[in-house]
């Protein structure tokens, strides 16, 4: 597991190979290969029986208090479309001088609230649509400014973002590509440092005006360009675990209020992958 929203609950965990994998039924409703592995976390938990799901005599539950991979698809849509329409009204509402101070706020706000959602087990309907606003305000504020100097970038940046996210999930249901634990652990390992690169450059741009993305070349490309591709590749892999993730939950019976936290966990990643093409295409111009 890589998203830190899906690594602090059990509903996530799968023991290894049984990612993509139907659970087995062995004849009563609710009686799955699960059982035995999460039986302190079954569903009947969740529904005024927690003193039997925790002595193992867990009884059949209602599929319609179960988590259903619709409702997650269903939540990250209604988050994703949040965060569309909060951008185009910042946009909309601000003034192009006010647009990257208000990035900056929200891209703030939005870290914190980020980091409240990292450490929950279950993330609130409430808190899932707030994030979703303070990244939309945060990326279309910075889509727009950028739009003011590079007509056009709004434009491709989201269809790239949509072509990335398409080709990632049509070869997560193809089930031609599937993560691993090393897989998993590399990218981990490529996203911290990708992180610490991000904030260490931004000290060398405030006190030196030097930026290693663009000013720094490889092969007669920006630097920037090579690693926002190899961001990108990370950001989909992890994407692809995000709904490995979601399955499991789903196989190991989750109540319907996890939806929420599946949807956010999925939109952080499309956020990410959204400002790696926006950052990749404003260098690749920059540099004409």
């Amino acid at each position: 597991m890589s998203n830190p929203v899906m690594e602090r609950n059990p509903y996530f965990k799968a023991a290894p190979g049984r990612v993509n994998t139907p659970p087995v039924n062995r004849g009563n409703v609710g009686e799955t290969s699960y059982d035995n592995d999460y039986s302190p976390y079954a569903a009947p938990s969740y529904q005024n029986q927690a003193d039997a799901a925790y002595a193992g005599t867990a009884a059949p539950f209602s599929t319609a208090e179960s988590m259903s991979y619709r409702d997650a698809m269903n939540k990250t849509a209604i988050l994703l479309a949040t965060a569309i329409i909060s951008g185009v009204a910042a946009v909309v509402l601000f003034p192009p001088a006010a647009l990257t101070s208000l990035a900056m706020i929200c891209s703030l706000v939005a870290f914190v609230v980020g980091m409240v959602i990292a450490f929950k087990r279950i993330v609130p309907r409430g808190l899932a649509i707030a994030y979703a606003v303070l990244e939309g305000v945060t990326l279309g504020a910075l889509t727009g400014f950028l739009e003011l100097y590079i007509p056009g970038i709004a434009i491709q940046t989201i269809l790239a973002t949509t072509v990335i996210v398409g080709v990632t999930l049509a070869l997560h249901y193809s089930g031609k590509v599937r993560t691993t634990a090393r897989g998993l652990k590399f990218v981990l390992i490529a996203a911290i440092g990708g992180i610490i690169f991000s904030f260490l450059n931004m000290l060398l741009m405030m006190f030196t005006n030097f930026n290693i993305r663009t000013d720094i070349t490889f092969l007669g490309m920006p630097l920037g360009v090579g690693l926002g591709i190899l961001m990108i590749l990370v950001a989909a892999y992890m994407l692809i675990a995000d709904f490995e993730a979601v399955q499991v939950a789903v196989q190991n019976g989750a109540p319907r209020e996890f939806a929420w936290t599946c949807a956010i966990g999925i939109v952080m990643t499309i956020f990410w992958i959204y400002l790696e093409v926006l950052r990749i295409i404003a260098i690749l111009a920059d540099n004409r």
